[in-house]
């Protein structure tokens, strides 16, 4: 009997203490650890360029400062790097995969190269960036408004795939009736400025990020033109001019010079859904959608510390811009957003896709 009451006592002290014992538990540190930033494409394009600048911050706000160790692994219109990611399934956090548009949209249109799945993963960082599209000055064109009264101008751009972030680009210049030839195959939008840069081609884009980084200084020095944006959304949504280039005039306004009409039609309403779904040009940092709760948690901390440093903000101001970086279920509903397009814009894209350029999705 007596045994028996000491045993019940002692599940009670137990049962009384637990919440004590439990504040009591280690703090997740990641001191002497190694974060891999996974990004999916080759050096020099715009999801590059921004986690390159943001990435090597992080450490300053994770408990234990880890050494940020940031890897290009390109491949597959960015898929490689995304299904290697999906199988590999690490849950401590130290590894985390980074995307543009180029892995969304070939989730998007069913690519056959995708084994992946967005659901299985958990956005903990969004960022949301522009494009903007240029030429050379040797073009001899000083504005958007001269290369379309030259309709017969042959356009050429290196391209990845028309499953890419190059499709806003190739569907807004069909909208506008120019004719532009895509290389195919290009590993990735630095290379494509490459390619633009020895003479290749002569009309390129570059998300807002790589454009104030790599072609703003041609830009001033007179060697490049720019000549339009792919525009953005203000908070209600609306369709506006990109607020860091707002003297270039956006989709809408080039459509609407070009043909005396508001933009309308099947190949505008699949356009603008498409861009909108993730209100721009997004880049996004993922974990594993089963990652403990508590490194989930540090991560979320980390990441709005940083994000609300003002020297933070300052140190990556001219290159951002006035577009916030969002956490949270803010992040959460635009990749659901980016990923999620009506049934009609998706049929209707991979029809334009094989009609425009025979290749079938």
């Amino acid at each position: 009997m007596q045994k028996c009451a000491f045993t019940v006592l002692g599940y009670l002290l137990v049962f009384m203490f637990f919440p004590l014992l439990q504040a009591q538990e280690k703090p997740i540190d990641f001191s002497g650890k190694t974060i891999d930033f996974i990004i999916p494409i080759l050096p020099g394009g715009g999801t590059d360029a921004w986690a390159k600048s943001v990435l090597p911050h992080f450490y300053h706000y994770m408990p234990g400062n880890p050494v940020i160790n940031i890897l290009n692994i390109p491949g597959g219109n960015a898929t490689k790097a995304a299904n290697e990611y999906a199988e590999m399934d690490r849950l401590d956090g130290t590894s985390v995969l980074v995307t543009g548009d180029s892995t969304q949209l070939s989730y998007i249109f069913d690519d056959s190269r995708v084994r992946y799945d967005f659901s299985q993963w958990k956005p903990i960082l969004a960022y949301q960036a522009g494009m903007v599209v240029y030429t050379s000055a040797s073009m001899d064109v000083k504005d958007i408004d001269e290369l379309t009264k030259t309709k017969d101008r042959h356009l050429v751009l290196a391209s990845m795939a028309p499953t890419s972030a190059d499709l806003f680009v190739l569907l807004a210049f069909d909208m506008l009736g120019l004719e532009i030839s895509p290389i195919f195959g290009t590993p990735g939008r630095g290379e494509a400025r490459q390619i633009y840069l020895r003479g290749e081609a002569n009309i390129d884009f570059q998300s807002t990020v790589a454009y104030v980084k790599y072609v703003k200084p041609d830009q001033d020095a007179g060697r490049a033109v720019p000549l339009f944006t792919l525009g953005s959304f203000d908070k209600n949504m609306n369709y506006v001019r990109d607020p860091m280039f707002p003297q270039l005039p956006n989709v809408a306004e080039l459509y609407q010079h070009v043909h005396g009409e508001l933009p309308s039609g099947e190949a505008w309403d699949a356009w603008l859904e498409l861009y909108g779904a993730g209100g721009g040009s997004l880049k996004l940092l993922l974990l594993p959608r089963y990652t403990d709760e508590s490194v989930i948690k540090v991560y979320k901390n980390a990441i709005d510390k940083m994000i609300s440093d003002s020297n933070f903000q300052s140190d990556v101001a001219d290159l951002l811009g006035p577009r916030a970086m969002v956490s949270g279920k803010d992040a959460e509903a635009l990749l659901k957003s980016r990923t999620t397009v009506s049934d009609k814009t998706r049929q209707w894209i991979k029809n334009w896709i094989f009609e425009r350029y025979q290749v079938r999705l």
